[in-house]
């Protein structure tokens, strides 16, 4: 008879103590099993205490060599690092499109993106710290904790005081550079504006150190600044513009003030002063003064709108150029005029029927509780009523300084330094008066005749 064997077990433990499995072998021949009570003391021993499978152990007695795992730790969980996502491409130089049939305009680059104060530009995701893991022996694991995330605040953009989003911090030119986004609060063209820029249109100040060539246009809610000539361009500001050199066959708009070296052959609208050495053949309308100094100081050709005094040395030339020199906007202001005191009196026959209907209602009011449609209607009228009285003060109000206006426009004048030349048509509001012969210097303006002289 063979003899017996008992039986035995084995318990594996990896290098990490992250796991440990158990494998029972049966007795043979009458042999002694192994119990539960002796791998539990081995257990011990070796110091898995931590997540032990009650399950899986008394498997493994069920089984002769069966390898089961008893107990697992748990692995640490390392934290996530800090990241940006960004509400904007990440992307510099030019950025044509195409528009729906494939069609590629040149001249816009994409190379501006207009952005206003307080846009967020990206949020800010904090790091993660993780959580530490524990071995079967129930040791600690510590886990590598989130870093936080890596960025650069560029000029013009500012993060949010919780932390969580990069803004701009001024409105301008939202811009990639490198690594970060900037915000350019003014666009600065180091050469001339030609296909390499293309046009411009601009939340800020533009300023161009070159020439701004034909077919390109700036626009800009800032000031615009050239330092070159602008050739067969345009030119629109919500502020001023100033060109060293000169306006050639251009349009050219601001709403505050212009200077220029001079002007030829230029559609020029200016909202404030303009100033300039020469005008050859332009369209100017000037809501300031326009002043021709330095130079030759002179005006040759074209027509010369001004809502206030021009001084200038010399108009028109020896060769009888025609040239109109307009001042005073009295048509525009008296056509206003007439349309407000058309007005008032609708606004005036209103008020009436409404203050009719008012005491009517509030009458019978009196002597017993209205409907609530015809209360409403009370309400209504009421409000109406003094919408209307405010609408007849503002109107009046206007009125009054259209007049005011008309009546100090008579004392424009332009200041003739020199002489003006015959083809020259001075119109001063309602007078107007053709040079036929060289005159000046002096001051041309409308004398207590209401004709215009040069005195």
């Amino acid at each position: 008879m063979a003899d017996p064997i008992n039986g035995s077990f084995l318990i594996e433990i990896d290098e990490k103590f992250m796991t440990a499995r158990l494998s029972v072998t049966q007795p043979k021949n009458g042999g002694r099993p192994v119990t539960e009570a002796e791998v539990r003391q081995d257990m011990a021993m070796k110091g898995i205490r931590y997540n032990v499978d009650e399950e899986a152990f008394k498997a493994a007695f069920s089984d002769n060599s069966l390898s089961v795992q008893i107990a697992n730790g748990d692995p640490p969980v390392d934290g996530r690092n800090g990241y940006l996502v960004y509400h904007f491409e990440r992307k510099s130089g030019a950025q044509m499109k195409a528009d729906e049939f494939g069609n590629v305009d040149f001249k816009d680059l994409g190379l501006i993106q207009n952005i206003k104060q307080n846009v967020i530009v990206a949020d800010i995701f904090p790091e993660t710290q993780g959580t530490p893991g524990r071995d079967i022996r129930g040791i600690q694991i510590p886990q590598y904790p989130g870093k936080p995330a890596k960025f650069s605040v560029g000029n013009g953009i500012a993060v949010t005081e919780d932390g969580k989003h990069l803004v701009t911090a001024i409105s301008g030119n939202l811009r990639w550079n490198k690594d970060h986004f900037v915000v350019d609060k003014e666009i600065v063209v180091s050469g001339d504006v030609d296909l390499s820029v293309g046009n411009i249109d601009f939340i800020g100040d533009v300023i161009i150190k070159g020439n701004v060539n034909e077919g390109f246009f700036i626009k800009s809610a800032g000031n615009v600044s050239v330092a070159g000539n602008v050739t067969g361009a345009t030119i629109e500001a919500e502020g001023n513009i100033s060109g060293r050199l000169g306006f050639v066959s251009s349009n050219v708009t601001a709403k505050g003030d212009i200077s220029v070296n001079f002007g030829e052959n230029s559609v020029i609208n200016c909202g404030g002063t303009l100033k300039a050495q020469s005008f050859i053949g332009c369209t100017v309308y000037c809501e300031g003064p326009m002043l021709v100094q330095g130079g030759k100081s002179v005006i040759v050709g074209g027509k010369y709108t001004c809502l206030s005094d021009i001084e200038v040395n010399y108009i028109g030339s020896d060769s009888y150029v025609r040239t109109q020199i307009i001042l005073g906007n009295i048509a525009v202001l008296a056509e206003e005029c007439g349309e407000l005191k058309k007005k008032l009196k609708e606004y005036e026959a209103q008020l009436q029927q409404l203050e009719l209907v008012c005491t009517t209602l509030q009458q019978q009011k009196k002597i017993a509780p209205l409907p609530p449609e015809r209360d409403e209607m009370l309400k209504r009228s009421i409000k109406a009523k003094f919408g209307h009285m405010g609408l007849i003060k503002e109107t009046h109000d206007r009125i009054s300084d259209i007049e005011h206006e008309i009546e100090n426009s008579n004392d424009l004048c332009v200041k003739l330094k020199r002489a003006v030349f015959p083809g020259v048509t001075f119109r001063i509001n309602n007078s107007q008066f053709v040079v036929t012969t060289k005159s000046g210097p002096g001051t041309v303006a409308v004398n207590e005749d209401g004709d215009i002289v040069i005195r």
